[in-house]
């Protein structure tokens, strides 16, 4: 028991070829952020000897994931690494089942008699666009019904005690990262009966990196993804924050011109289904609404002359938006960072895969983020493209409400 030890308790075996590393390591990123425990024989792969530590992982693991593909059992000879893996996965008490990349078919050359039970199992057939789809499947389906209780104590661990969690956007937002949740119920709660708020604010600042800010800061165009747009919350939120003369507030967003705005307009990365005519107005009507906020809204005016609210604009390609919240010393065991995964072809922003990082849990993928945020924030750089593009951005962006018939 060199390898695996007795005491560890595994929710799947991942089982694979050496050849289809890449897949069976994107599963099992999958499940391990999901909340689930599971197995990747990453120590031996599949070197050396075959030992009893091994076949009492398997033997004890109550669910068996193989991915198939074309290598599977393509020179396999009878005492390889992966047929034993099968056997005593299928001699086991252990629910086998079967992912395989799109052109996986089953051998023409005659299966082992002891292997073919597999033939009558169904595949989950996944691919590059569909791979968070068939997760999400697979797991509904096969996973969550009957887990062991250690299993089960596990997931709520890691759900609930502040690890790294991996959902939709919009589960995240309902359960574990609810505004309530993440500004304080107090302050939440005035917001949405537009009442004083006369409570402490908690946090010390919010970092933001996104490719458009439409959403929050221009919540008066209704030009949005329906189930995301939350009618202007969370900017009466910042706006409420930023009264604060202890808070303060940075947004970087995508240049309006730049080849990542295009790119993520042509591959529909926003989820704004209903852009699909102008999909350049999520990126002017979000910078244009900045300034006008600098130049019309006294909060954000102040802010901005008290260098408290500090708005960039970046060129580089993003493949995710990043949230980070520090809240203020008596709170800060919360500082948390919420990582919203870019995706083509959503027709929600809520379909998102979104990641809930707490820095005192979780330090290493914490601070990998919060550097990424750094990274984007090139503010020299960003100071260079306002002062090139401004007045052409503000004219593009004129001439496009009066196109689509936007009056402020």
């Amino acid at each position: 028991m060199d390898h695996y030890r007795s005491s560890q308790t595994y929710g799947i075996f991942i089982s694979h070829k050496s050849e289809d590393w890449a897949l069976a390591g994107r599963i099992y990123d999958y499940l391990s952020a999901s909340g689930y425990r599971p197995f990747l024989d990453i120590e031996s792969l599949h070197q050396g000897n075959f030992d009893d530590a091994l076949e009492q992982v398997i033997r004890t693991t109550p669910y068996f994931l193989l991915v198939l593909s074309p290598n599977t059992f393509k020179n396999v000879q009878e005492d390889s690494w992966v047929l034993r893996e099968i056997r005593i996965a299928l001699q086991s008490a252990c629910t086998v089942f079967l992912v395989a990349t799109e052109d996986f078919e089953w051998p023409a050359d005659k299966l082992p008699e002891d292997i073919k039970p597999l033939c009558h199992k169904h595949i989950y057939y996944i691919g590059r666009r569909n791979f968070y789809e068939i997760m999400k499947k697979l797991t509904a389906a096969d996973i969550i019904q009957g887990k062991t209780e250690s299993v089960t104590d596990w997931r709520e661990k890691i759900r609930f005690l502040s690890q790294t969690y991996m959902s939709s956007r919009e589960n995240i937002e309902k359960t574990l990262g609810t505004l309530e949740a993440r500004f304080g119920a107090e302050l939440v709660e005035s917001i949405k009966k537009k009442e004083p708020f006369r409570g402490r604010n908690r946090i010390k600042s919010i970092h933001m990196s996104c490719y458009a800010a439409s959403l929050v800061l221009a919540p008066q165009i209704n030009m949005v993804d329906e189930r995301a747009f939350d009618r202007g919350v969370l900017f009466n939120i910042f706006a409420e924050l930023l009264k604060d003369e202890d808070f303060s507030l940075e947004i970087v967003i995508t240049a309006p011109n730049s080849m990542a705005a295009k790119e993520a307009a042509e591959s529909e990365k926003l989820g704004n289904g209903r852009l699909e005519e102008y999909p350049e107005a999520v990126f002017l009507s979000s910078y244009c609404s900045i300034f006008r906020l600098i130049d019309k809204d006294p909060v954000f005016s102040k802010a901005r002359s008290d260098r408290r609210f500090k708005f960039m604009v970046t060129d580089m390609a993003m493949p995710y938006s990043i949230f980070q919240i520090s809240y203020k010393s008596d709170y800060n065991e919360y500082d948390h960072i919420k990582v919203d995964l870019y995706s083509e072809g959503l027709t929600s922003n809520m379909d998102r895969r979104s990641m809930v990082l707490f820095r005192k849990t979780d330090p290493e993928n914490y601070s990998f983020f919060e550097e990424r945020y750094k990274y984007i924030r090139n503010l020299k750089r960003s100071n260079q493209l306002i002062r090139e593009n401004h007045e052409a951005w503000v004219e593009a962006w004129d001439v496009l409400k009066e196109e689509i018939g936007y009056q402020e």
